[in-house]
This record gives structure tokens, C-alpha cells and sequence, in this order.
């Protein structure tokens, strides 16, 4: 879908008070959801603001987006993609969730290729994770939003935007220390290629792990119960309107199904460069063990 942003203006003082805001582990605001008059409007604190308009004689919402004035059109363009798609594609019925994805061979002649899904937090380390993958063969899917379409009693996992956004230890931790960085600050996009492979067509997915947030604990895989998966993929849900019950009970459901569906794994490992081939590693093995 392509989509441009307004001109950029101030983030003035809003009228309403938030029913819903997301908040990274170190209590920073990311994102700040507001009634409106014509649906919804989400703040991205120094980055953007969205308005959301609800259907009216057309089945598709209304999108508008001013960037801050300190934010670039790059990162509003992100956000878009990011997050305001993901949220509208959960309220609309689908099964979107916060993380990165990369597709792993079949062991044999007869095993098709399948998806591993990564959730985790903001800075976890899901992005590298999945760039770490890339750059041993297996091509990412996508770093940043899970997107599954249920088919014939498979999820299949659907192919993003071709590229990772990485900063810049990471970056130069993949691609080699003369990686041109613009600004250490931020985010990096980097292009798929021949050292960066990406997989364009969808494959169904096989397991998901969730990131552990300790990021000093030694290398553990551990399968969920049903009831753990479903709490731990929660956080990782894009909502649009927590004071929507019906829709919020047909997503829960949807969660529900899909952790009694796929199997879910706790992935816990020393957030260090030198241990990601051994997190692959184990990661590989625990695939094909199930």
C-alpha cells in the first residue's frame, strides 16, 4: 500500500486524555491512543501523529499522518508500515503480532520450508536475531510485524518489506566494521542482497519464541503450556481500542487458537554477539527435534 505523510506540524497539547498507551520497559511513552470525532488519533511522542477514520460508505479507514517537526519522512513512513497497518489489520480480524521471522529449510526431499517467528520487546534483539539468520542462509521474512493468514488449517506467514532497520552495533556486527553508518543514534535501514537474503512468498510457520527479557541469562529453550503461550503472546498484539470488548474477545480467541495450534518457546540467551551462532544453533535444533 502506498502511502505519503502530511507536512510536517507541532505536537500540540490534545484536548482528550489517552485511553491506551504503550510503554517500553524503561517507562519511555512510545505511542499514546486518543478519542476522536472521527475515529481515533495516535501519538508517537516527538515522532508523529495519526488519525484514524472510521468507515464510513467505504470499507477501508481513513489514514492521515503529520510527522513531528524533529522526525524525518523515512521514519514516519515506518511507523505507517510498522505499526498503523498492524494495528487496522487486528481490529479488522487479523492476526498480527510485534516481531521478526525468518524461514528455515525442510530436512528432507518431502519437508517444505517453514517460518520461525521471534517476539520480543523493543531492543531485545528480534531484528538481529533474525539478520544473524539471514547472514548464515536462512532468508528473513520480516523484521518487524508478524502478519498470519490462517489456509487449510496452516498459518502461513506473509513476507514484509525487504529490509532490516539495525543500529549501528548490529549493523557492523552483520555486515563488517566500513559499515556507512548515517547516524549512530538510529536505526539503519539495510537492503536485502546476496549478503542479506530475503524470502518473498509466504511459508507456513512452525514455532514461535518468545525473547526472554534478561538479557545476562544463559542459553535456554523452554516450551510453553497453552496457557503460558497465550499470556506471553499478548504483549505482542497490536490493539487499536482496549475498551472494545466484542473485538478484543475475538482477537483473544485468535491468540488462543494459534497457541494450541503452533508450539511456543521462552528463547533465553546472553545478549552478546559472540553467542548468536550458538543461539541458531540451538534454536536449529530444537526445530527439528519437534
Amino acid at each position: 500500500m502506498d502511502w505519503k505523510p502530511e507536512i510536517s506540524r507541532p505536537q500540540n497539547s490534545l484536548p482528550t486524555q489517552p485511553y491506551d498507551r504503550w510503554v517500553s520497559p524503561d517507562g519511555y511513552c512510545q505511542a499514546e491512543f486518543h478519542k476522536h470525532d472521527l475515529g481515533f488519533l495516535i501519538r508517537f511522542p516527538n515522532q508523529a501523529d495519526f488519525l484514524i477514520e472510521k468507515p464510513r460508505e467505504s470499507k477501508r479507514f481513513g489514514i492521515t499522518g503529520w510527522p513531528a517537526p524533529e522526525c524525518d519522512e523515512k521514519t514516519v513512513i515506518n511507523l505507517f508500515h510498522n505499526a498503523i497497518q498492524p494495528i487496522l489489520g487486528n481490529y479488522n480480524g487479523g492476526l498480527f503480532l510485534h516481531g521478526s521471522a525468518v524461514m528455515i529449510e525442510g530436512e528432507g526431499t518431502a519437508d517444505e520450508a517453514g517460518a520461525i517467528a521471534f517476539l520480543g520487546l523493543s531492543r531485545d534483539g528480534k531484528t538481529t536475531l533474525a539478520g544473524s539468520f539471514a547472514r548464515a542462509g536462512q532468508p528473513f521474512l520480516t523484521e518487524d510485524v508478524i502478519d498470519l493468514r490462517l489456509s487449510e488449517g496452516q498459518y502461513w506467514l506473509q513476507p514484509k518489506r525487504s529490509k532490516l532497520r539495525l543500529f549501528a552495533d548490529s549493523a557492523r556486527y552483520l555486515f563488517g566494521e566500513e559499515t556507512p553508518i548515517k547516524d549512530a543514534d538510529l536505526k539503519q535501514d539495510v537492503e536485502a542482497g546476496g549478503a542479506l537474503p530475503f524470502a518473498s512468498h509466504a511459508v507456513p510457520l512452525r514455532q514461535i519464541f518468545v525473547l526472554g527479557t534478561d538479557h545476562r541469562a544463559s542459553l535456554s529453550i523452554r516450551q510453553y503450556s497453552m496457557q503460558e503461550a497465550l499470556s506471553a503472546l499478548m504483549p505482542h498484539s497490536f490493539i487499536l481500542d482496549v475498551e472494545d470488548k466484542p473485538r478484543l474477545q475475538a482477537h483473544f480467541a485468535r491468540l488462543a487458537d494459534l497457541s494450541q495450534d503452533i508450539a511456543c518457546y521462552v528463547l533465553d540467551f546472553t545478549r552478546d554477539y559472540a553467542e548468536l551462532p550458538g543461539v541458531r544453533g540451538a534454536i536449529l535444533d530444537n526445530c527439528r527435534g519437534a
